[in-house]
């Protein structure tokens, strides 16, 4: 199944300039504004995933996302495994209805760290009330404020937010529409290695060769550092000036079509190389 997907105005032969995908054959990939767009997952990108999957690439999702968003996509979305929080855990089906969790530390210490962080940002002082992501009920391990989401705060108070968490200890990162805040020496790129370990068999450098990472947001800087066959959606352009880390190619479109786009360069040149 290599016919080009439907309905997309992409420039697949420029994308497919612009990166060697080689013998790569798997995908880490953000979930937000990369897979779903304007908070929808479009019927392209899913079909894009789905003939991934069908070409032999083990497709991971690497999400902010919280754990109930993360059991959802592993138990219906063609996907490998899924990594969540922001590299809290990954989550693997293992039996048709069976899924298992895999954390970073021991689920009660993260389940202790989360309160203290919770009630630090309770206590914030910066003249205005951060709330808590609604989907903050169905997380394990860290802590989601939103101001893109629901919310609407200003550069200001993003940046008063993470300046205040940051200076208390807690890690800070900003994803398109999130601030997440966690305690622990995880991150995305961290708790894909220990996928490449745990999951697939491979070390660092194996996985590093065979992976390609794509994403749209400063939160998948470390994910960016970490994989050099990287991909940004378009719209990572905004953030761009503020990242050390960046792709090594950007998209010619957005959010989950700048997706479907990566994945048609991907199966050209692998149908072009003579791989499924």
């Amino acid at each position: 199944m290599n016919s080009p997907l439907p309905n997309v105005n992409w420039n697949a032969d420029s994308m497919k300039d612009s990166i060697e995908f080689g013998n790569a054959d798997i995908l880490f990939t953000d979930v937000d504004d990369t897979l779903t767009t304007d908070g929808r997952l479009l019927p392209e990108t899913y079909l894009a995933m789905c003939r991934l999957a069908d070409a032999g690439i083990s497709v991971i999702p690497v999400t902010g996302g919280c754990a109930g968003w993360c059991d959802q996509i592993i138990r219906t979305w063609p996907v490998r495994a899924v990594i969540g929080e922001g590299g809290a855990f990954y989550a693997q089906r293992t039996a048709p209805q069976t899924v298992s969790w895999h954390y970073w530390e021991d689920a009660a210490k993260h389940r202790r760290d989360q309160q203290a962080i919770l009630e630090a940002v309770a206590a914030l002082d910066l003249g205005f009330e951060p709330k808590l992501a609604t989907d903050q009920p169905f997380r394990y391990v860290d802590v989601a404020v939103d101001y893109n989401q629901q919310q609407s705060l200003t550069p200001e108070q993003v940046v008063a937010i993470h300046d205040a968490l940051l200076a208390q200890g807690f890690n800070v990162r900003q994803s398109s529409i999130h601030i997440n805040i966690w305690l622990g020496d995880f991150d995305k790129a961290t708790m894909s290695l220990r996928v490449g370990r745990e999951l697939l068999g491979l070390d660092t450098p194996a996985l590093q060769q065979r992976s390609i990472f794509i994403g749209d947001a400063p939160n998948d800087e470390s994910m960016f550092r970490g994989f050099p066959m990287s991909v940004g959606v378009s719209n990572i352009r905004k953030h761009l000036s503020g990242m050390t880390h960046q792709p090594a190619a950007i998209a010619s479109q957005r959010s989950g079509l700048g997706f479907a786009e990566m994945a048609e360069a991907w199966l050209q040149q692998r149908t072009h190389s003579g791989l499924k």
